[in-house]
């Protein structure tokens, strides 16, 4: 069930049309697999992620959701023979990514995150994946975790051929850890484990991913359309992602500021602050407007804003018109932004 980055996210979500071209005014034309829960599901009462995003949208837009199903497996040659072959308007679930097909397709902001997951029993203390070293670790087979393992002494490691297969063998005990794709796991564990387990997102890199809709080349409407009605639903793809049991916490190892108490970093995150940030913050983060005052962060959040800090910039607050930076900036800016922020947090 291994698959790719591209198959994990266009197979696992997005998925493709077979029916014949035709332009519809009054549809939003939407591929969808017709057996892939927890992304999407033609048939039974729950329709999967994808197609109650769909179903918004399409709201929001003032049409009708209409769907065309098809598995996919093979993302490119998916895309080629639907979407630009116009058997469909838009897939929900592309990664985003401008080096697939960005010649030929355009990127709607990002509605999603999603990734690789560490799951462990509540009390469990997991900050890296060395934490794991104790424990045997229930991994997919040829996974891109088993691969990242296997490359590093002290993991011990037990192989399945499904996600579903890993999560039982921690609830059976045969594991301490299960180390697999989060959107299954999450839903597995929330709908058929009654929630028993912790999921973490992992922050290692190529782990970690932000979903988008794609649309044809050219398109623009379409585009700025669905870009408008993401960013108004925001909270309520969240609302929908907690449903499905998708892990939506901060990435672990994340949070971790390798500029923490360095002087020499406070002039390097004010330049890159104001830069890219004082359009809306205004220079040197001090608004005269306080819900964008960000010399603020200590007294709305408390010990909680560095982690609220990265949460937004990384994944963006579309329904207040903030996007996500974590495609323009590095993680070393992103960090020089906050200890530039900390030292002139006002006190509570």
């Amino acid at each position: 069930m291994v698959r790719s980055l591209l198959a994990m996210l266009v197979a696992a979500g997005l998925v493709v049309a077979a029916s014949t071209p035709h332009a519809a005014t009054d549809a939003l034309r939407v591929c969808a697999d017709p057996d892939n829960l927890p992304f999407s599901a033609a048939a039974g009462s729950i329709r999967g992620l994808y197609v109650d995003v769909a179903e918004l949208v399409a709201a929001r837009l003032g049409v009708r959701a209409e769907y065309a199903w098809w598995p996919t497996l093979y993302g490119q040659r998916a895309v080629r023979n639907t979407l630009l072959a116009d058997r469909c308007d838009v897939f929900f679930g592309l990664p985003d990514d401008k080096d697939f097909m960005g010649q030929k397709l355009a990127r709607t902001v990002a509605f999603l995150d999603v990734g690789y997951v560490v799951a462990v029993p509540p009390t469990f203390a997991f900050t890296t994946l060395d934490d794991l070293k104790p424990v045997t670790v229930a991994v997919q087979f040829s996974s891109p975790p088993q691969l990242l393992l296997a490359s590093r002494d002290g993991f011990r490691m037990v192989t399945f051929r499904r996600v579903e297969e890993a999560m039982d063998a921690l609830t059976r005990g045969d594991a301490g850890a299960a180390f697999v794709w989060g959107p299954t796991g999450g839903y597995y564990n929330k709908h058929k484990l009654g929630g028993a387990w912790r999921l973490i997102p992992v922050a290692e890199p190529g782990l970690q991913w932000h979903v988008v809709a794609g649309v044809r080349k050219g398109d623009t409407t379409l585009k700025e359309r669905i870009d408008g009605a993401l960013g108004a639903l925001g909270p309520d793809i969240r609302r929908l992602a907690e449903q499905y049991g998708f892990p939506l916490a901060v990435p672990a190892a994340a949070l971790a500021n390798p500029f923490a108490g360095r002087v020499d970093a406070v002039p390097l995150g004010r330049s890159v602050f104001n830069q890219h940030c004082s359009h809306c913050h205004a220079p040197d983060a001090q608004s005269p407007e306080p819900s964008r005052d960000l010399r603020r962060l200590k007294r709305r959040y408390g010990d909680r804003r560095q982690e609220v800090f990265y949460a937004t910039v990384t994944g963006g607050r579309p329904a207040q018109g903030m996007p996500p930076w974590a495609q323009v900036l590095s993680g070393d800016e992103i960090w020089q932004i906050w200890t530039f922020l900390e030292l002139i947090q006002a006190e509570p």
